[in-house]
């Protein structure tokens, strides 16, 4: 009965975090770092195949709450798109531009933000900007099986990293709405698609992203600040008009302003109690 509770307690934060996961502009990372799973779950994704064989028995109720948290969102999220597009990106936005003090604030870090690092910042910003502007020109730029493969293995890398959404990555990149109508609809094939993007980047593009996060952490996260910045004119609803949908959608986006936000403030409050807890638990050993 224990293992089972403690099976299920797992589906639960799973859950939460795959809900999380599914929202652009929620951080997955910090979900699962405020129900303290996050440092096991680093630990049991590996490539190292006996090693991840014994944290089996942890992944795989994790695994399947993130499924249910995901397919769930999706059903709400599918259904807003179709029948309230306008408010939904209104609250994309909300969440993406929360997301910037968190971002900035991760790029002067170091406290040694110089000239150098506006080139990341503007070739990033720039580079977004001329995809989205292309990828609605043509047809040559839809989504395919490769740029979902793609687009997923930076999302999934993003994932796993406490502040930064691997939803906003993805829908960054334009294979969000995609994915939402896929899980949504069922549509296997290209739910496959994305699981073998996100296993790849779980296992191999976050150790990319982590050894340039040690090795030109500043550089990095003003990359990461030029694409979130240069995505807000591709996720901006053309249709919008000062109607009562279009009071409503400035409602949505001022309050999901603070999404990011109170939970940026969750994590660095949780940072700060076990940075003060941990030298009392070294000094007792």
């Amino acid at each position: 009965m224990k293992k089972f509770k403690e099976w299920l307690a797992l589906v639960l934060k799973g859950a939460c975090v795959g809900i999380a996961d599914a929202i652009p502009g929620v951080s997955g990372g910090t979900i699962a770092f405020i129900l303290k799973i996050y440092d096991r779950l680093l630990d049991a994704i590996d490539i190292n195949l006996k090693k991840l064989k014994k944290n089996l028995p942890f992944l795989i109720p994790l695994g399947i709450g993130v499924i249910l948290g995901i397919f769930l969102a999706s059903k709400v999220l599918g259904y807003l798109f179709e029948n309230h597009n306008v408010p939904t990106q209104f609250f994309f936005m909300g969440v993406i531009i929360g997301s910037l003090p968190a971002i900035f604030r991760e790029c002067k870090g170091s406290g040694k933000l110089r000239p150098i690092h506006f080139v990341p910042f503007i070739l990033a910003a720039v580079g977004i900007i001329l995809f989205n502007s292309l990828k609605e020109g043509s047809a040559a730029f839809g989504i395919n099986p490769i740029s979902i493969i793609i687009m997923t293995i930076f999302a999934a890398a993003a994932m796993i990293m406490p502040g930064l959404s691997g939803a906003l990555v993805l829908k960054i990149l334009g294979g969000y709405d995609n994915a939402i109508r896929a899980v949504s609809e069922l549509d296997f094939i290209t739910i496959i698609y994305y699981g073998i993007g996100a296993v790849i980047g779980l296992l191999v593009a976050a150790k990319v992203i982590s050894i340039l996060l040690k090795k030109c952490k500043t550089g990095t996260y003003c990359a990461i600040l030029g694409l979130i910045i240069g995505s807000l004119p591709a996720v901006y609803p053309r249709e919008f008009t000062l109607n009562s949908e279009g009071i409503i959608a400035i409602v949505i986006f001022l309050i999901s302003l603070a999404i990011p936000i109170v939970m940026d403030h969750m994590g660095n409050k949780l940072t700060k109690k076990e940075d003060v807890e941990a030298p009392e638990i070294s000094e007792e050993k």
